[in-house]
């Protein structure tokens, strides 16, 4: 039974392995070779590839829009996703399954769809806010499409699309806790707030810290909302306001794939270490010492 258990373990996880190897370490290890290639301005190739990326006059612009974005987008998420998904558990009706599904609903818009929503719905002369928006003196699109207002934008365009998904994620992992010890807690005087508080939040922790690592390297790795804004809507508006569009401008403006993946190669182990500190930072696999 143990070797049946064993064997059937091993194949279940076959398509998976294949599939890590195929789409996630081959291109990793593709993209670290790539980067030490010769290059038009650097004929030697080498690890000089990866300082000319740094020093690059967009590298630092982008970067500083990209962590802006983060510093807006990550807090949002985990604290906005949190919230809902408590009240969700803590206020259970007939209409529960409903709210589930209208919450899933806007994650179903890609990002190129929901750019041209979120146009829609700023652009003060077409928004059905409209009124709103002249209320608070915004007439006119420059008010709005501006460089200053841009990561507030794409966090919010990012937020819309991507907070459903985890509040259903994260009810989920709530009603994983033993309505026993939600009994108990109650027994002993724990009003909702102290139950989500000192009982619900530290026993979903983990699939916090596993909402945090995904929506960091979703952020970092933020590419259509300033792309499609430069390129369909607001020409110039947004060229070059993201790392990745940086990269997508070594490889196809300068032909310099060699860039492109060593900032690619970059923002991997960015995401990797974040990664790691949050997972072992937090006790994410819970260690325990013994005793």
């Amino acid at each position: 039974m143990r070797t049946r258990s064993r064997v059937a373990g091993i194949i279940l996880f076959l398509p998976f392995a294949a599939l890590l190897v195929l789409f996630g370490m081959v291109p990793v290890v593709m993209a670290l070779l790539t980067s030490f290639q010769p290059t038009r301005e650097n004929p030697d190739g080498g690890f000089q590839n990866y300082v000319d990326v740094v020093t690059d006059f967009r590298f630092l612009p982008a970067a500083l829009n990209v962590l802006t974005f983060l510093a807006i987008y990550l807090p949002a998420m985990l604290i906005i996703v949190t919230i809902m998904a408590m009240l969700l558990d803590a206020y259970k009706s007939k209409f529960n399954a409903s709210l589930r599904l209208a919450f899933i609903v806007p994650s179903a818009i890609s990002g190129s769809v929901a750019v041209l929503v979120w146009y829609f719905m700023l652009e003060p002369t077409l928004s059905p806010f409209r009124g709103a928006l002249n209320a608070m003196g915004i007439t006119q699109a420059s008010q709005i499409w501006s460089p200053g207002n841009l990561a507030w934008i794409f966090a919010l365009m990012a937020f819309a699309t991507g907070a459903g998904n985890w509040i259903v994620i994260q009810y989920g992992s709530l009603q994983s806790i033993d309505d026993e010890l939600l009994e108990a807690a109650r027994i002993d005087g724990a009003n909702a707030l102290q139950l989500a508080v000192r009982i619900k939040l530290p026993l979903i922790r983990k699939y916090l810290v596993y909402m945090a690592v995904l929506t960091f390297a979703a952020g970092v790795q933020v590419f259509v909302e300033p792309q499609l804004i430069s390129a369909g809507v607001y020409e110039g508006l947004a060229t070059d306001w993201a790392l990745n569009q940086v990269g997508y401008s070594f490889a196809f403006t300068n032909n310099d794939f060699a860039g492109a993946a060593a900032l690619s190669f970059v923002l991997f182990v960015v995401c990797l270490l974040a990664a790691l500190y949050l997972i072992f930072g937090t006790d994410f696999f819970e260690r325990r010492e013994e005793e």
